[in-house]
């Protein structure tokens, strides 16, 4: 069959190819059939004239492309442009319009590794290459290229014209990161033993891992066998079970070499056996060693220390001498044993632990029944917890604090320039200064999340703003040109006065801007997957030059979290509570009207001339510098319509929202800071949350404050007047 004819055109910059079939023209047909029927016909076939194929095909350049072993599968147009593009300068003609076709293709290799790779990576797919660098990744190491060079012909079934691509692959190797020693817990009748050699064992390449020479310590006490399988280490404990002395724990010690293809890691194994002996009369503890695994955002963890242990005379069981790391666990912010369950705060650990990270403890303790039989050997309880990047944009790719050239941030308007500045810096290395106004930067759609709605996230980040000069203005948009309420946004206040300060803004999805509507009824939240983070210097008097650092865009509303208020009185359920208060008005618990089985805190500022302060007491070293603490309660404003109607209540502002405000204070040093707390629930029941940061004290920038005191109280001061309030659930919980 002959090929068709074909047409290249440019429509709108693209390049088009029609293709046109033989055919009559109706006239042409029309015309036969008088001849025919005229006897002037002929009985030899209609042959059209012979398409035209003089010109061979012609292309702007032989392709040329680098792609790095990490990026994605993606596919070159041979006919295409230079890069390997479909559409542009470059591609592949036919000046006669005739069909092109890829022929006579082949693949010679070069690089260190090629005799491994071959051509693996390259794949034909009609006038496509496919170009695969996750088929070359496990053979390139770091520094390290592999070149594919592709030769084929461009034919338009007569004509061939020569072209190549030259695919250039780019390496990148990681060696496997250890993240500590092995450590195997058993008990000396365990039998065989099979422990994986390696867990917590990481390869940013995700190269097939091996374990191999296996080395036992000279100064292991007994001769503990010991194998490798595959991946697994197998431990015969049977060996040595008439060895341990009961009520002892022995150790052994050995190493293991930790393999990819290019890099050889050393790993110690410690392998413990507990020699225990079932003690008649006390309690049989049937699992010697405890395990949990929990995220440093969870709340409280409780484990029971009493189970799995039978008692087999039914006598109560106790659990005692209790230590973390060999130390006596003393009650405090961090957890508490009471009535054999371990309270173990993970949140007290936030400062400790990086982001995808973890820390292990491990706890110790007596087994006994009230009779005083004691079980044999110690029990053991492993907790890891954990890190958890909690930050969206550092976590979606952005360089948050610009130590690597500001990834993620890019200019969408900004006439004066913007730059990466070593000069003024919050923390690290660098930051990030726009030199005048009007100047706009974004952060990219990629390292910006996709919102979901109901949900509440803040942003926070250092500012400097010199003498005089404006806040940088800050708002949640699809474009800086208005379509959504543009200038919605706000200028989280800075004292101007040349210095760093932490600033913090709150997004409610289901209030406020995000939920306010536009001309056309849509609110930002309806886009929210077009959603990006403009930052601005812009347009209110003298902008300046600020500078930032340190961008920070956390999801807060789903943190379970710890409350930080001693002894979490906050639902109120205790009939007998009585609120510290101070200011006069009316303090109680009461039962709730809306629900009976339920109580709650009624407030009555009517006669309190300076308004009404609850106080409660704070955990001791539940506060911490530079920590963010989110509030959240359940609040009415009873007589609400009635205040607002007679403007009798000067807490509600014009936009109908009152505030209640929170003071964070150490009596021992004069520490202090606070957060007003906005409510749009008019007279309605709702829930309020609200984000207190530590850091916006003014101690000065940077300051380490101490908080380590018995005598740290959180202040509500509600300065409603003649207003009458039930508040419930009151919690005050560290995020990260």
């Amino acid at each position: 069959m002959s090929s068709l004819p074909h047409e290249i055109s440019q429509i709108n910059g693209k390049t088009v190819m029609k293709t046109f079939k033989k055919r009559y023209s109706l006239i042409g047909l029309t015309v036969l059939t008088a001849l025919y029927g005229c006897g002037g016909g002929s009985d030899d076939d209609f042959t059209p004239p012979e398409q035209v194929n003089t010109a061979a095909p012609v292309h702007g350049g032989d392709i040329a492309l680098t792609v790095h072993e990490k990026d994605d599968l993606q596919f070159i147009e041979l006919l295409g442009t230079p890069t390997g593009s479909r559409t542009g300068p470059g591609v592949a003609t036919d000046a006669d319009g005739n069909y092109m076709t890829v022929t006579d293709l082949s693949i010679s290799v070069s690089g260190p590794r090629a005799d491994e790779i071959m051509n693996a990576g390259i794949e034909q797919n009609g006038n496509k290459l496919g170009i695969r660098p996750s088929a070359v990744a496990p053979n390139l190491d770091t520094g390290e290229t592999h070149i594919a060079v592709v030769t084929f012909n461009i034919s338009d079934g007569k004509n061939k014209t020569p072209r190549i691509a030259t695919i250039t692959f780019v390496g990148e190797d990681f060696a496997p990161e250890i993240a500590n020693d092995l450590t195997a817990n058993f008990t000396k009748d365990s039998g065989i033993g099979v422990i994986n050699g390696l867990s917590d064992v990481t390869d940013a390449d995700n190269e097939p891992l091996t374990i191999s020479n296996l080395v036992a310590d000279s100064m292991n006490e007994y001769d503990l066998p010991v194998t490798i399988n595959g991946t697994n280490i197998e431990v015969d404990i049977s060996a040595v079970e008439d060895s341990i002395p009961d009520g002892q724990k022995v150790t052994f010690k050995y190493t293991y070499t930790v393999s990819d293809h290019r890099f050889d890691l050393e790993r110690a194994l410690y392998v413990n056996v507990l020699g225990v002996q079932d003690i008649a009369g006390a309690p049989l503890v049937l699992n010697y060693f405890l395990t949990e695994d929990i995220l440093e955002t969870d709340g409280m963890l409780e484990v029971d220390l009493a189970k799995e242990i039978e008692e087999r005379e039914g006598d109560a069981i106790v659990i005692s001498d209790v230590k973390l790391d060999g130390v006596a666990y003393e009650n405090s912010f961090e957890g508490r044993v009471i009535d054999n369950i371990l309270y173990f705060n993970p949140n007290a650990f936030l400062d400790e632990i990086s982001p995808n990270g973890f820390k292990d403890f491990v706890f110790t303790m007596k087994v006994s029944d009230d009779k005083g039989n004691v079980s044999d050997g110690e029990r053991e309880l492993a907790i890891r917890v954990n890190g958890v990047e909690s930050n969206l944009l550092a976590k979606n790719g952005m360089d948050v604090g610009f130590e690597n050239g500001g990834a993620g941030f890019e200019v969408t308007w900004c006439d004066p320039g913007a730059a990466i500045t070593t000069s003024i810096v919050a923390n690290g290395d660098a930051s990030f200064q726009m030199m005048g106004a009007p100047c706009y930067y974004a952060v990219t759609a990629a390292s910006f999340p996709d919102l979901e709605v109901g949900a509440k996230y803040y942003l926070s980040y250092n500012a400097f703003v010199g003498a005089g000069e404006a806040s940088p203005y800050i708002v949640i948009n699809n474009d800086p040109n208005g379509s959504h309420n543009f200038w919605g946004g706000v200028r989280p206040e800075h004292p101007a006065d040349g210095s760093w300060r932490p600033l913090l803004v709150e997004f409610d999805t289901e209030s406020g801007y995000l939920a306010t509507p536009n001309g056309d009824g849509e609110t930002p939240i309806d886009i929210a997957d077009q959603l990006r983070l403009f930052v601005m210097s812009a347009w209110l008097g003298n902008d300046g030059m600020p500078v930032f650092d340190d961008f920070n865009f956390t999801r807060y509303d789903n943190i379970e979290g710890v409350d930080v208020l001693s002894n979490s009185p906050g639902n109120f359920e205790d009939n007998d509570y009585v609120v510290n208060t101070s200011g006069g008005g009316v303090v109680e618990v009461r039962v709730d009207e809306n629900n009976p089985d339920n109580h709650v805190l009624y407030v009555d500022t009517t006669d309190a001339a300076q308004g009404v302060t609850l106080s409660f007491p704070v955990s001791k070293g539940a506060l911490t510098s530079g920590a963010k603490y989110r509030i959240s309660y359940d609040v009415q404003y009873l007589n609400y319509a009635e205040n607002q109607a007679s403007g009798a209540d000067s807490n509600i502002n014009d936009a109908g929202a009152y505030t209640f405000e929170f003071v964070f204070e150490n009596s021992d040093n004069e520490l202090e800071f606070s957060k007003f707390s906005t409510v749009w629930n008019g007279p309605e029941y709702g829930t309020v949350h609200s984000i207190a940061d530590e850091s916006s004290h003014f101690e000065g920038f940077g300051t380490v404050t101490d908080w380590d005191s018995e005598n740290v109280m959180m202040h509500v001061m509600i300065n409603g007047d003649n207003a009458q309030y039930i508040i419930d659930n009151l919690t005050v919980v560290r995020i990260p």
